[in-house]
């Protein structure tokens, strides 16, 4: 394993790992806070031309395949034709507590709020306001956040039923805790035993404590997880 991680890391350098690449951008005068993690830097392209211009907040989530521009170089075709050097540049920020979905580009200019979601493959060049889901290209606000938190509460014994049932003809036997770890708000409202993967689920965005109070103050559809596999056929 120690060999594999030192030639990763001699392989990729700032990119070897989401932490890596954090310092790295860091370091060349990027602002991000905490908990802010980059899931496949490989694969990210961060313009590094104007590293100041990018400030990014806490708690978010930089998917694969992600852009973000500070300059546009379309001036070389004015200089083309005009003979005139038109220079182009626009500061990027991005709020706290943001999700940025696969091959999205958020261009030169942008500012996108707190407590977004950003669609997979959006081109965001336009600011983005608080609390909001935003998708499409150009993008543009497709509801707002109490209304998408109403939308996935409805979504959710379904899509979890479904999750069941096509692991069963997989695999012919029930998902385990690994595999229910993002539905088990579902069947308990007890954090004080909750196994090691559904408490790394709740610490994500550095809120455990309030995210702790919250299920224990919630129903449960269902009394234990055995109860809602026996219930999905």
């Amino acid at each position: 394993m120690f060999i594999k991680s030192f030639i990763r890391r001699m392989v990729l350098g700032a990119k070897a790992s989401p932490e890596a690449y954090v310092k790295f951008l860091r370091e060349k005068g990027i602002r991000i806070g905490e908990r802010t993690r980059f899931f496949s830097p490989t694969t990210n392209t961060i313009d590094l031309t104007r590293p100041w211009l990018i400030s990014i907040g806490d708690d978010v989530q930089i998917t694969n395949g992600v852009t973000i521009l500070t300059h546009g170089y379309d001036w070389s075709v004015i200089k083309g034709k005009y003979h005139e050097v038109l220079g182009s540049s626009g500061k990027v920020t991005i709020g706290n507590n943001v999700f940025i979905g696969m091959h999205s580009t958020i261009l030169k200019g942008v500012t996108i709020g707190n407590n977004v979601i950003i669609g997979a493959n959006s081109l965001v060049n336009a600011d983005i306001p608080d609390n909001c889901v935003a998708a499409g290209n150009p993008v543009r606000v497709i509801m707002d956040l109490a209304e998408y938190r109403e939308k996935r509460i409805r979504a959710q014994y379904d899509e979890a039923a479904e999750l069941v049932r096509e692991y069963r003809l997989c695999y012919g036997r029930d998902p385990g805790e690994k595999e229910l770890h993002e539905f088990f708000w579902l069947f308990t409202d007890d954090s004080a035993t909750l196994p090691e993967s559904w408490k790394t689920v709740m610490q994500l965005v550095g809120n455990e404590k309030e995210a702790n109070k919250k299920l224990r103050q919630h129903s449960p559809m269902f009394k234990d997880m055995q109860s809602f596999l026996e219930s999905v056929k």
